[in-house]
């Protein structure tokens, strides 16, 4: 069996508002199969969450469900505290040691330090993510620095979203009617929302199988049993999907399709969770 073990780390004195992180860990391991060849399992083998105490409170119970080991670094000098610096002898032990040994580090953050131990990981032939700002992807520090940069934003939790004025979704959700009508039961909302977390990892205008998605849905809900769905089986979410114009598949193939606009996705997948949160 083949494994990719990740190592995560998020630093917490850089997380502004709420973030879902079990959306952000279903997404990686979906963009890890699809980044990674002849994947069997992808496994966390290290999540760790660092900050000081007052700013970790805010996450504690979030990150306590997912099993992160949470440690606090107290603010010292002119208040800056040591988590980077903790972090990154964290990561840099774990490649000395090896044992267990990492595929891929990931770190939030948009503190510019970690393009330190960032290049040293990958010299050693690690994968490196980071998870940042819009701003952040677009730093020549980050972008030398790094093989993949995801975007905090969308992984922020929608309560969050619409309170604060960030990301609000379009007035325009004529696409989005096509999905009302599964939205009245939490199953039909689960089936939807976990096809969609696998389109957001996917890129707009690649061809993809409708097999391969089937196993990824698998991997982020093992225990759904589409029989017990209003879908009853996964062509009927393609069928859904492709008339709120979220995918578009090939001439002639019942198989194989396209995702042209992966704003939307998202878009819709907000407002999913967000329908959850309301019931």
């Amino acid at each position: 069996m083949n494994t990719i073990s990740i190592a995560i780390y998020l630093d917490v004195e850089n997380i502004q508002g709420m973030i879902n992180f079990e959306d952000l860990l279903d997404d990686i391991r979906l963009k890890v199969i699809n980044e990674f060849d002849d994947i069997d399992k992808v496994v966390f083998g290290l999540k760790k969450a660092i900050g000081e105490s007052n700013n970790l409170k805010r996450f504690r119970s979030d990150l306590s469900e997912l099993n992160f080991t949470i440690e606090d670094a107290p603010h010292i000098v002119n208040k800056k505290n040591r988590a980077d610096l903790i972090i990154s002898v964290d990561a840099l032990e774990k490649l000395h040691v090896g044992n267990p040994e990492f595929d891929l580090f990931v770190f939030l953050t948009s503190d510019s330090d970690y393009s330190i131990v960032m290049n040293t990981l990958r010299r050693f032939n690690k994968q490196v993510w980071l998870v940042g700002t819009e701003d952040d992807s677009q730093r020549t520090v980050f972008k030398s620095s790094t093989d993949q940069i995801l975007i905090i934003d969308d992984y922020r939790d929608v309560q969050y979203k619409n309170h604060n004025g960030h990301k609000k979704t379009s007035n325009n959700r004529s696409g989005f009617a096509k999905l009302k009508p599964f939205l009245s039961d939490r199953v039909n909302k689960r089936a939807l929302a976990a096809m969609l977390k696998v389109m957001r990892s996917y890129q707009e205008e690649k061809i993809y199988t409708t097999l391969d998605t089937n196993n990824r849905f698998r991997q982020i809900e093992r225990n759904l049993n589409l029989s017990q769905t209003k879908f009853k089986k996964f062509k009927a979410i393609y069928r859904v999907l492709e008339e709120a114009r979220v995918i578009e598949f090939e001439e002639n193939s019942s198989h194989r399709f396209t995702i042209n606009d992966k704003k939307k996705v998202i878009k819709y997948l907000n407002l999913v969770l967000q329908s959850n949160k309301k019931s």
